[in-house]
């Protein structure tokens, strides 16, 4: 029987699918974060290596039947994918393991279709154009510091600002009690200034200086949660969609037709639930193509390991593939 292994390693958790070459699923694993740049080369590949493991001990065979290993991942190190090889060796699996970008799998996640665009809003943004299976254009994703508009991070922020100006007197606004909380302040009421400022706004600027830049993003479901009845934190969604709505925009530019498949918990947890007036400028941007949301890209490198061997993935395939990855990452359980 032909094997193919897809993994999506992602910050948080990395995750492993072993199928079949008509898309049954036979195996799925687990484990920790195996993104090299969060975590480390080598704490990256050991959790990666351990989804495989895992994957092929549900299956009841070994790894020897494996043709293709396809990991979609971002960042990267000289160590990681050798770190991977060497791990997975002992268990029977000796092919190369071949490396694709996050964009790509979310897309080939929502899809079989083999042109349309990807956006994804995370901690960062970033848009890809999909032409002929593969990413042949990339928009934004380059980072807090020079880009990722409407991302977590821009709305996280937006709302650490937006409190800080509250108690150094700017517009009330109901995030400062929210995001006090988040950081596990109490404000008591005193505005006698210590050093010139509120004692709790020194605490506060303390506190989130303390953090890693890209940490603020924890802050953006803040705003979403708040919209619907505080304007400061409707006007930091409204600034966020339309920054997203123009990522999509200059993504269409390049690719007007296919499906638009997204990801990213500011897209998929903030903008698509929330008022449908908010999110109208990025359906607007859409060009008429109802977003297909997805949760991460482990369906999509499953399709991208079955097309490295020469499999075609048409729709009756892929609907088994990816109804087959959602059942077995609902009944998986860690190991004991």
């Amino acid at each position: 029987m032909r094997e193919f292994l897809g993994i999506d390693a992602g910050g948080t958790s990395s995750r492993a699918v072993l199928v079949d070459a008509e898309g049954r699923c036979r195996g799925y694993g687990r484990a920790a974060g195996g993104n090299p740049t969060s975590r480390g080369a080598g704490p990256a590949a050991a959790a990666v290596a351990s989804a495989i493991e895992q994957a092929l001990a549900a299956s009841g065979g070994s790894g020897g039947a494996v043709e293709v290993v396809l990991l979609a991942h971002a960042g990267g190190h000289e160590d990681y994918l050798p770190g991977i090889e060497g791990r997975i060796a002992p268990l029977g699996v000796r092919v190369p393991v071949r490396p694709a970008g996050d964009l790509l799998a979310l897309f080939a996640s929502g899809t079989h279709e083999t042109e349309g665009a990807a956006l994804i809003a995370g901690t960062g943004a970033i848009g890809g154009v999909i032409r002929d299976g593969r990413l042949a254009r990339v928009v934004d994703g380059t980072g807090w510091l020079l880009g990722d508009a409407g991302s977590g991070f821009a709305v996280g922020h937006r709302v650490a600002r937006a409190v800080v100006d509250d108690l150094d007197g700017g517009p009330t606004t109901r995030l400062t009690p929210a995001l006090l909380e988040a950081v596990g302040l109490e404000d008591d009421g005193d505005r006698v200034p210590v050093e010139g400022r509120p004692p709790v706004m020194n605490r506060l600027v303390h506190v989130l200086y303390e953090l890693p830049p890209v940490q603020l993003s924890g802050f953006a479901p803040l705003a979403f949660a708040l919209a619907d009845e505080d304007p400061v934190a409707r006007g930091i969604v409204q600034d966020a969609v339309a920054a997203l709505a123009a990522l999509l925009a200059r993504v269409r530019g390049h690719q007007s037709h296919g499906p638009l498949v997204v990801g990213g918990s500011v897209l998929i947890e903030g903008v698509l639930r929330a008022d449908p007036a908010l999110a109208a400028p990025l359906l607007d941007a859409a060009g008429g193509a109802s977003p297909v949301p997805v949760a991460d890209g482990l369906v999509g490198a499953a399709v991208l390991a079955l097309r490295a061997g020469g499999v075609e993935v048409d729709a009756d395939r892929f609907a088994r593939l990816a109804s087959g990855v959602r059942a077995a990452a609902a009944a998986w359980s860690p190991r004991v």
